[in-house]
């Protein structure tokens, strides 16, 4: 007894799906593994010669200055 042609189609999207699944994971892996050969973890930042954020809120101000002041007493 042959199956449907609506089961083999069900069969053939499941068939579909998981195979797209695996190929998706195998590059996720692959992906993982570049990263952690290389060593970074993405692009580095110069942070001496990044502009300072000047919209802070009073609150971060004061804070801000606080943790200075603290860093200073150390």
């Amino acid at each position: 007894m042959a199956r449907s042609q609506h089961s083999f189609s069900k069969r053939q999207r499941e068939k579909d799906r998981q195979k797209k699944n695996k190929e998706k994971r195998e590059r996720m892996e692959e992906r993982k593994q570049n990263k952690s050969e290389d060593g970074s973890g993405g692009i580095e930042i110069d942070w001496e010669s990044a502009p300072e954020n000047q919209t802070l809120s009073k609150e971060e101000e004061k804070k801000k200055e606080e943790i200075a002041k603290k860093n200073q007493d150390d």
